[in-house]
């Protein structure tokens, strides 16, 4: 089974639906056994819902890819850094 740190580097794929089908089975996998990033999950999910459901939060595509690249790259960052040090903690 993937480590926390492991799921959440793929999430950002996993969220955009781009994530190839050997790692999306191994991320569902993971959330089956894992409540922690069950929770992480859930509460992106909805959110990025409230988000879009309000037009008071709408960005240009410009705007967002840079937003998202940068969140992306901290959790990565952050991933790399824990399964190097044990295990995953908010």
């Amino acid at each position: 089974m993937l480590s926390c740190s492991e799921f959440l580097a793929e999430f950002g794929d996993y969220l955009d639906e781009v994530a190839s089908p050997d790692v999306r089975a191994s991320l569902e996998q993971h959330l089956r056994e894992c409540k922690t990033c069950q929770v992480i999950v859930d509460s992106t999910q909805k959110t990025i819902k409230i988000v879009t459901d309000h037009e008071t939060f709408t960005l240009s595509d410009e705007n967002v890819e840079p937003v998202v690249s940068q969140v992306m790259a901290r959790v990565r960052s952050r991933a790399a850094q824990s399964s190097s040090s044990g295990p995953f903690r908010f």
